[in-house]
Order: structure tokens, then sequence, then C-alpha cells
């Protein structure tokens, strides 16, 4: 009796935690204290661009961070989304 009701905010909770797990990992792995250095990571892919910026290898840090913003709001818009749905066909 309680599942239908808690479902869209269990959904919308869960979806919510994936950008902020995605930033907490980058920041982890950007500081050092994520993944290993040789697994991929969105962090470790900054850190490592930011040694080339002085060079002028501006689009190094460019295109990692823009990924991330993407990923982020990607996953953020798609929970709002699915709660304005869930909000919308409890209301009809």
């Amino acid at each position: 009796h309680y599942f239908p009701a808690l479902l869209p905010q269990w959904l919308t909770g869960t979806l919510l935690m994936f950008p902020h797990a995605v930033l907490h990992s980058a920041a982890l792995s950007f500081l050092g204290f994520g993944l290993a250095p040789h697994e991929p990571s969105l962090g470790l892919l900054l850190a490592d661009a930011l040694r080339f910026i002085s060079h002028g290898n501006w689009w190094l840090v460019l295109f990692p961070g823009l990924m991330l913003f993407t990923l982020v709001m990607l996953f953020d818009q798609f929970a709002r989304a699915i709660q304005r749905l869930w909000l919308r066909s409890d209301v009809c």
C-alpha cells in the first residue's frame, strides 16, 4: 500500500544522487584520493591536464570539464523530468 506512494520520491531521490556521486568521484580523483592513477576518471583527466595549461593547451582542461558538466546536468534534468512526470500523473 505504501509502495505506490513512495515510488516517485524514491526514484527521484535515487536519480538525484547520481550527479552527486559523479561530482564526488571526480573531486576525490582530482585531489588524489579517488581511483588509482591507472583507472580512467574525469577528475584524473582534469588533474593531469592542469600541468599543461601553462603550455597553452587549454583544451585539455576544457573537454573533460565540459563532459563532467554535461554528465551532471543530464542526470539532473532526467531526474527532474521524471519528477515532473510523476507529479503530473498523480494530479490527473
